[in-house]
């Protein structure tokens, strides 16, 4: 097979599966590994992957503006949102993280319900002002627009003074080998620490953000609590998260 022609499997692989493995390909094509190591070296110059240790995963998604992200698939969010408050209990201490799924969260939080919320994200906050039986912390820091939260040595020294039931977790990747990433440095190390200091971790995702991993790694795949999913999810992907310890629930 020739170079291009393995390219193409490479690329369609990728962008099915979401991940290739290099002994796999190997075995596929009928070359070496370190020919396979050489294609995906050529294709993650050009962008089509992203190597990492036995393969490659497929190229990090782009952040969209907050704004932007609150619209898009609005009606997947919002379904998410309604089981994934399902997990609540009153007087629950829970961090919402900053994201448009996690806002659909917050507005799906019912109105007799008795909470602590603490949150990087103004939206939030602001969406929760109306709801009588919610104390909100809002955390401070710098202000990110783009992400629409705020990040920085001092939220990080907040989230560590407070210890939480669950953390709903935003992020644009998901991935069984990688975990949970994100694409900013300064955004996955409030990630990461409100994931450590929470009991449970708990992640809504859109089928798109599945199987992708992002540069900054916020949390192994093995520390995902509850990942909330539509229904037309891979069930090969779910069953192996299940496998890995992780509740699997289906939004209806």
């Amino acid at each position: 097979m020739l170079t291009d022609e393995r390219h193409d499997v490479i690329r369609g692989l990728l962008l099915s599966d979401g991940r290739v493995v290099a002994n796999e390909l190997a075995a596929r094509f009928g070359v070496s590994e370190d020919t396979v190591r050489r294609d995906l070296r050529e294709l993650a110059k050009a962008g089509y992957c992203r190597r990492v240790h036995g393969g490659a995963l497929a190229p990090a998604p782009v952040a969209l503006p907050i704004s932007a992200r609150v619209e898009k698939d609005a009606d997947a969010k919002t379904r998410l949102a309604a089981e994934a408050v399902k997990l609540l209990q009153p007087r629950h201490t829970v961090f919402i993280d900053a994201g448009s799924t996690n806002y659909a969260i917050a507005r799906a939080i019912p109105r007799n319900m008795e909470l602590t919320v603490i949150t990087n994200a103004p939206a939030i906050a602001a969406a929760l002002a109306d709801h009588e039986h919610v104390t909100i912390i809002m955390l401070g820091g710098i202000y990110n627009g783009e992400l629409g939260s705020v990040g920085g040595n001092t939220t990080v020294e907040a989230v560590e003074a407070i210890y939480a039931d669950l953390v709903f977790l935003g992020t644009c990747a998901i991935d069984l080998t990688f975990g949970v990433s994100a694409l900013d440095a300064v955004e996955a190390e409030v990630k990461r620490a409100m994931v450590m200091q929470s009991r449970a971790l708990v992640v809504a995702a859109t089928a798109d953000k599945l199987g992708l991993a992002a540069p900054f790694r916020v949390a192994r795949p093995e520390a995902l609590t509850h990942l909330v999913v539509e229904g037309d999810a891979d069930p090969d992907l779910l069953a192996d998260f299940a496998t890995q310890g992780t509740t699997v629930h289906h939004a209806r």
